[in-house]
């Protein structure tokens, strides 16, 4: 009975310790300008809620809608556990336009589904416009390692457009 209830204890031990995956897509915004740019987004009415957005469907977290989208890594736009949608009509799905301005408020850039300024790719409609990496995270909680396995998609800004 005592050698049961040790074997059992280890494999209890042992089944909580291992590595589980998770899967997610992202879609970010990365500035490749030398200018310190904001970017404006204006999601769709259903995924407001006092000012800010539902900036995932994994967890419920709410983030401003202004914000200056970091040049090295980029900024999250929206995080997803539907790995199969295509990062345009994710962005069509959450948002219904984005404005990139310059820190002293001048709009640079427009987009929407319908049409785009100043730039030559429209985030929304055209799939070329996102740059595609596969990352994995690791988040450690209590015995067990967690890794998360991410498809990202990433629009970057760039001056010569």
């Amino acid at each position: 009975m005592r050698k049961l209830i040790i074997l059992c204890i280890v494999l209890l031990l042992v089944t909580s310790c291992k590595k589980h995956a998770d899967n997610q897509l992202r879609i970010l915004i990365r500035n490749g300008t030398d200018s310190l740019l904001t970017v404006k987004l204006y999601p769709k009415i259903d995924n407001m809620k006092i000012g800010r957005y539902i900036y995932s469907d994994i967890h419920i977290v709410y983030r401003d809608t202004t914000f200056v989208p970091f040049a090295r890594l980029g900024s999250e736009l929206y995080v997803t556990q539907d790995i199969s949608i295509e990062p345009h009509l994710l962005a069509a799905k959450i948002f219904d336009s984005i404005n990139i301005s310059l820190s002293s408020g001048k709009i640079l850039m427009r987009f929407s589904p319908q049409r785009v300024v100043n730039y030559s790719k429209n985030l929304f409609t055209d799939k070329s416009a996102w740059v595609y990496e596969k990352n994995q995270y690791e988040l450690i909680k209590m015995w067990r390692d967690n890794y998360i396995e991410s498809d990202d998609y990433i629009f970057i800004i760039t001056s010569g457009n």
